[in-house]
């Protein structure tokens, strides 16, 4: 593993100029072999490292660490970590300004936005030693899979702008990291065909993409009997990786897909080993909790929230912040041999979930198994607008059979309640949301 550190190291030194890469790779490959004790404890001090920064930086944090009379330098962590509010998405666009350091920093700060689910922009600051150390993470990760990060690199990813209208040293630069992408904003045959074409003669080991796109891009190779398609490792993020996608990526392009999870907002977060699939914290970079809806830590084992704390971004940290996700946590051991605590149950964002009068909370994935071998509806979306009532919308595909919409209708009712009103909305096309990322289902709904 540490040659190919040593040669991711040259491949990220040349993308962000920063002289602590090399030693953040190092601590890496290190840190994979702790113990889980070890492993928390070191955990614990840097997170202690960063609320003492917060304290006397952050604005925001002084004055909320004096108000509820919370001393980081004193506290018993991670225990008392629950002590603090866990922030949320409004709290960070209402207190912008004061979530960010004060005074003049020689620190280099990049401006980033989410659109978040519902389409409202949330503006943050990243500064350089987040970027370096998301990098170093990235390519930490990359090893796992036998993927070296200046390796060729495929991705159907979202983009506001075709290559050709990039100007000619963002050219330069996918050129020189070796990246050739298709647009998942655009997709049609022609550029699914294209896009496929150009990996059958360039043959990149790796391909990086949404779920939906991927799995979109799977069935256009499966349907036209395209050949030649294969990579060595494929990384499917952004979005919940249902089984049925898994399995029809996998068989399609003969390579293990690995589940990736992170947000614009922190990113590299957990990632799948290749040994027990299973999803890993990656480093202690990120303190990862779940909590209930009063912020309060659930067993492992027990879905909530997920709240993570970052660990690395000095200029506006990220403490407690509830990114909208749900899952829960295990430290149960992995036949890979790393020790880190992994995300057992992944389910999506809180508004991709139903949830019934009786409070039941039902995966998305369910819905998928209602269309298994339904040949004659070719998309679907459900969005669940009150716990009584339900929309569907479908695409169909020619006239669907006699009973089949009635008949999904009736499993709907018995999973979610007799009394659940479910209408029905043919559609030409149910289209991607400017976010490329499509959503079998929705929820409007508020979590308990």
């Amino acid at each position: 593993m540490l040659s190919s550190l040593w040669r991711a190291h040259w491949y990220v030194s040349k993308q962000i100029e920063f002289p602590g890469i090399h030693g953040l790779l190092l601590q890496l490959s290190k840190e994979g072999q702790l113990s889980l004790r070890d492993w928390r404890q070191l955990q614990s001090q840097r997170l202690r490292r960063a609320l003492i920064h917060a304290q006397a930086h952050i604005p925001y944090y002084r004055e909320l660490f004096q108000s509820i009379g919370f001393n980081p330098t004193t506290a018993d962590l991670p225990t008392d970590l629950q002590k603090l509010p866990v922030l949320t998405k409004a709290e960070v666009r209402s207190h912008l300004d004061r979530l960010q350091m004060e005074g003049k920093t020689a620190v280099q700060v990049y401006e980033n936005a989410t659109g978040g689910s519902t389409g409202e922009p949330l503006k943050f600051y990243q500064d350089e030693r987040y970027r370096t150390t998301a990098a170093s993470l990235d390519a930490y990760v990359l090893s796992w899979w036998g993927i070296n990060p200046y390796d060729k690199t495929g991705f159907v990813w979202g983009a506001d702008r075709e290559f050709h209208e990039l100007s000619f040293n963002e050219r330069v630069y996918e050129w020189r990291v070796r990246r050739r992408g298709l647009n998942a904003f655009r997709m049609n045959d022609e550029s699914l065909g294209q896009f496929c074409e150009m990996l059958r003669e360039w043959k990149p080991p790796y391909l990086m993409g949404y779920s939906s796109a991927l799995e979109a891009m799977a069935r256009y190779v499966s349907t036209r009997g395209v050949k030649g398609v294969t990579c060595k490792a494929i990384r499917s993020s952004a979005e919940v990786l249902w089984p049925h996608q898994r399995r029809l990526i996998e068989e399609t392009f003969q390579s293990p897909v690995y589940n990736f999870y992170g947000s614009r907002e922190i990113n590299n977060i957990a990632a799948e080993c290749p040994e027990g699939r299973r999803l890993h914290c990656v480093s202690t970079w990120r303190y990862i909790e779940i909590v209930d809806s009063h912020g309060m830590p659930l067993p492992d084992g027990q879905v909530g929230h997920i709240v993570v704390t970052d660990l690395s971004n000095v200029y506006m940290p990220f403490i407690r912040y509830r990114n909208d996700d749900m899952g829960s946590l295990s430290s149960e051991p992995c036949s890979c041999g790393r020790s880190s605590p992994t995300i057992d149950q992944l389910m999506g964002r809180s508004s991709d979930l139903l949830r019934t009068k009786a409070g039941d909370l039902v995966h998305g994935e369910w819905v998928t198994h209602l269309f298994y071998g339904c040949d004659s509806i070719r998309q679907f979306q459900l969005h669940q607008t009150a716990l009584d009532r339900i929309t569907l919308k479908y695409v169909p595909i020619g006239q669907p059979p006699a009973g089949l919409l009635r008949s999904i209708q009736e499993k709907i009712r018995s999973r979610m309640g007799q009394d659940m009103t479910v209408d029905l909305e043919a559609c030409d096309d149910i289209p991607v949301p400017t976010s490329g990322k499509y959503r079998f289902t929705l929820s409007s709904v508020p979590m308990p």
